[in-house]
């Protein structure tokens, strides 16, 4: 229903943002598909704390999420073909298998190995990009994965100075995920196109 009603929602933001200034349809509508993306993002949110709060994982879910969007933010990855289909995901991702998650119990050499595969899976695969966003430009490939190793380094710092197995876990497993969008066995499974760089 909320989905409905979002087109129009942005129309009437947009037409506040420029009440005051004459703008062209070129303008206008990209400020509006910049306001449609901002409110489906705040409902999806809203719907995946919404799921968090109802069991019980709200700090859960905030610790895998800020693990997943750290590494995410310059490796990029996968993102669901809907709005529908990336909501569901993120509900699974973020609340129902942390859940399960959460109690998983590993050594420290078993977290340093897992943290060393995920480093070097960042170092092989970053930046992963998209049919609609291919990553044309080799100097900032080599810029994002340069970040996306730093922020995977420092994620990893701080996971080990962490002195609750819980969190430890949590943050791993936030890691882990956003190794799995960037992978190329996932773009494969999914059947989606990897490296679009070389295919234009």
């Amino acid at each position: 229903m909320f989905s409905l009603t979002v087109p129009n929602m942005a129309t009437k933001i947009t037409k506040t943002i420029f009440r005051d200034r004459e703008v062209d349809e070129d303008r206008f509508a990209i400020v509006k598909y910049g306001v449609e993306i901002f409110l489906v993002n705040v409902t999806k949110g809203i719907i995946v704390y919404l799921a968090a709060a109802l069991l019980g994982m709200l700090w859960q879910t905030l610790v895998v999420h800020l693990s997943y969007l750290m590494i995410r933010r310059h490796s990029f990855g996968l993102h669901a073909k809907t709005s529908l289909g990336c909501t569901i995901t993120s509900v699974v991702m973020f609340v129902i298998l942390p859940y399960f998650v959460k109690v998983v119990q590993l050594s420290e050499w078993m977290i340093v190995l897992i943290s060393g595969l995920i480093l070097l899976n960042i170092a092989i695969f970053a930046p992963s990009d998209t049919e609609n966003m291919p990553l044309f430009n080799a100097q900032k490939r080599h810029v994002l994965r340069r970040k996306s190793i730093l922020n995977t380094i420092f994620v990893l710092l701080l996971m080990l100075l962490i002195p609750i197995g819980e969190i430890k876990i949590l943050i791993l497993y936030g890691m882990f995920v956003q190794v799995i969008m960037i992978h190329p066995w996932t773009y494969k499974i999914m059947k989606r196109s990897y490296n679009n760089y070389e295919k234009y």
